[in-house]
């Protein structure tokens, strides 16, 4: 080997070594990625106008220290989501909290019926008074929230035409929830609480009559020639409440700055983005159910009035429950909730 050939060898060396020794904090930092593993239809609004592009943001505002990978089909079933954030099986996990009745009491405001029509006023309202009365009781166990949300308020969408409270008695409605169990019961009908992702094959086979569903998911979940009237109720027949949960460690893995940096482009900003994109979801899928035939008509006066008088027990039980719950004032919540949405 030749002087000048070993001396040529050191001196790149050298460069090497000090390559490494300055690069900068952006280049040297160790890339996390966070996968989220979604059970909703690949096509579901959320995904394609709220969460893709977030997860874009992240890798923006972290300057591609944070990604998000999106895994090509859930990990357990739609009512475990946060337990399996918990657990860590999934990074970040988007779940229904009453999906699980009796853990999510406090969270179950969001879904009380009659609170308004318009999601994109509700959604992050919901968002804000989470976060005043429900967010220091921590009650997503080893998770960080993304943020939450109530989703689009539900109508009566069913097999048969709805015009009076009468028609309601003895049908077997889907309930999104726990807390519209007692609501479909208010209403002489038949709860039957079921996930979402089951519910064309309960139509179809003629097991359940209807369920409380808004417009966009009747398409989304190819159930428009099953379900083939919606009676619209004025302030809507209560909406689920989702969380976009993170598993607490990976969170606290991520340096402070960029979680900052994450936050700021989450919570209220993505409930709003939320609202945003349902309710423009809304507007198209009631055309074109229409263009489908599909019968909607808005429920008269009459009947909106004996739902009210038939669920006017509900609040004062949800008040009850969520304070041995813990919650400091739900009454509060509540009054602060109705004020800000406006009915």
């Amino acid at each position: 080997m030749t002087k000048n050939f070993r001396l040529s060898h050191l001196v790149a060396a050298a460069a090497i070594a000090v390559s490494a020794v300055s690069l900068s904090p952006k280049e040297a930092a160790a890339e996390t990625v966070l996968t989220y593993a979604p059970w909703l239809p690949a096509s579901y609004v959320l995904h394609t106008e709220v969460w893709k592009p977030w997860a874009e943001e992240v890798a923006k505002v972290t300057e591609g220290r944070v990604k998000i990978e999106f895994l090509p089909k859930a990990v357990g079933s739609p009512t475990v989501q946060f337990d399996v954030v918990r657990d860590g099986g999934s990074d970040i996990v988007v779940g229904i909290t009453g999906y699980t009745p009796g853990r999510y009491v406090p969270e179950e405001l969001g879904e009380m019926p009659l609170l308004s029509s318009d999601v994109a006023d509700l959604s992050p309202a919901f968002y804000e008074i989470y976060q005043k009365y429900m967010a220091s009781t921590k009650p997503f166990e080893n998770g960080h929230v993304i943020t939450i949300f109530s989703t689009t308020p539900t109508f009566l969408a069913t097999t048969k035409p709805i015009k009076t409270i009468d028609d309601l008695k003895g049908l077997k409605l889907r309930a999104q929830s726990a807390a519209a169990i007692p609501i479909i019961q208010a209403l002489d009908a038949v709860p039957v609480q079921k996930p979402v992702s089951e519910l064309y094959e309960l139509m179809s086979s003629g097991i359940l009559d209807g369920s409380f569903l808004a417009f966009q998911p009747i398409l989304g979940w190819k159930l428009q020639d099953v379900l083939k009237y919606v009676t619209v109720i004025k302030g809507g027949m209560g909406q689920s409440v989702m969380a976009m949960v993170v598993n607490q460690d990976k969170w606290n893995a991520i340096d402070e700055k960029d979680r900052a940096a994450i936050d700021k482009i989450s919570g209220l900003a993505m409930a709003k983005q939320v609202g945003a994109a349902y309710a423009a979801a809304e507007i198209k899928a009631r055309k074109d159910l229409e263009a489908n035939g599909n019968v909607i008509t808005e429920a008269s006066p009459e009947l909106v009035a004996d739902i009210k008088k038939r669920l006017e027990p509900i609040e004062q039980d949800w008040v009850k429950r969520a304070k041995e719950k813990g919650m400091a004032d739900p009454q509060a919540a509540l009054n602060e909730l109705r004020a800000n949405v406006g009915g």
